[in-house]
């Protein structure tokens, strides 16, 4: 099979490909960078996608690049990278001759697909609810700008569409060669919080009592290609580990397996005036959100308790 995947290069990407290729698929990235096994997203536009079976799009900035200040510029460049990315992928597979077309497109969006809620707000949600009813901040009205590209999809050219909701996604936490503070040269969430405890700064955020929805990184890649070997499984599915602990379970956790301790509570004040106001949401609430209709697939998680994920994932403990 030949699977094309939109931001190959991204953190996720790169362990979907390697994990594909190890099982004997063709893998082309669409990337913004030309290069073996590479299509970029300009040649996209004018001349199309190459036959294939599968197209997964994986593109988009990260939201938490705390290297990026959050402003209206940035705000801009994330949304492009989502939803541009995405109506590049559809208008192509819409015009390719039905002999070639793929039969499965499998579009991404984050988990703020929910919205947001309060610390301590026990709604479940999962991939039967009414959106709705939820409140909504930047994040939730991307994801569905995100959704909306992907919508346009001719479902008469691509027999199946299937949207997966990733949580916050857990990589290896590993040594960096040139910098003694070695916060991680894997993306991904982890290097982000660590950080301030090599600095002897770890802390809640907040109270710490808002819910943490994770996934380790692997699980994501496993559920793709899931998706991808059972040709009945179509609609929405939460990449979310079942475990879901809360913001202050996962921190105590992470601070064991990293031998430190968690010294204070981070005022959200503090975290606001660090990070902005709307990406601020994102880390002082949360979703409490449910697998429901992925476990309902047959779908079976390698990690499924904070501490089983990151047993795997810290290697190293400064």
């Amino acid at each position: 099979m030949h699977i094309i995947v939109g931001g190959g290069s991204g953190f996720i990407g790169k362990a979907l490909t390697n994990t594909l290729r190890a099982k004997n698929y063709k893998v082309t990235w669409v990337s913004r960078t030309a290069g073996l096994d590479r299509i970029t997203w300009e040649s996209l536009k004018t001349n199309g996608l190459p036959q294939c079976n599968v197209v997964v799009n994986l593109a988009g900035k990260h939201i938490l690049n705390l290297k990026e200040k959050w402003n209206d510029n940035y705000k801009r460049e994330l949304l492009k990278s989502r939803v541009e990315t995405t109506r590049l992928l559809v208008d192509a597979m819409n015009k390719m001759p039905k002999a070639i077309a793929p039969s499965l497109f499998i579009s991404t969006a984050g988990k703020c697909f929910y919205g947001v809620g309060e610390p301590g707000d026990t709604s479940i949600l999962d991939e039967y609810t009414d959106i709705k009813q939820f409140n909504k901040d930047f994040a939730a009205d991307m994801v569905h700008l995100w959704e909306q590209a992907a919508n346009h999809l001719d479902k008469q050219l691509v027999k199946r569409h299937a949207k997966i909701n990733i949580g916050i996604t857990l990589g290896d936490v590993k040594r960096e060669r040139l910098t003694w503070l070695r916060i991680g040269s894997q993306r991904g969430f982890l290097p982000i919080v660590r950080l301030p405890f090599c600095l002897g700064l770890g802390g809640y955020l907040g109270d710490g009592k808002q819910y943490f929805p994770w996934i380790h990184v692997q699980d994501v890649v496993n559920l793709i290609i899931f998706i991808i070997e059972n040709e009945q499984l179509e609609g929405r599915f939460n990449a979310v580990s079942p475990g879901i602990c809360t913001s202050r379970e996962f921190l105590d956790s992470f601070a064991v397996h990293l031998r430190r301790n968690v010294r204070w509570e981070i005022p959200p004040w503090l975290i606001t005036a660090i990070v902005g106001s709307e990406r601020a949401s994102i880390l002082l609430k949360g979703q409490n959100v449910k697998p429901t209709r992925t476990l309902e697939s047959g779908f079976k998680f390698k990690y499924e308790t904070i501490d089983s994920a990151l047993d795997d994932l810290v290697k190293i403990t400064f």
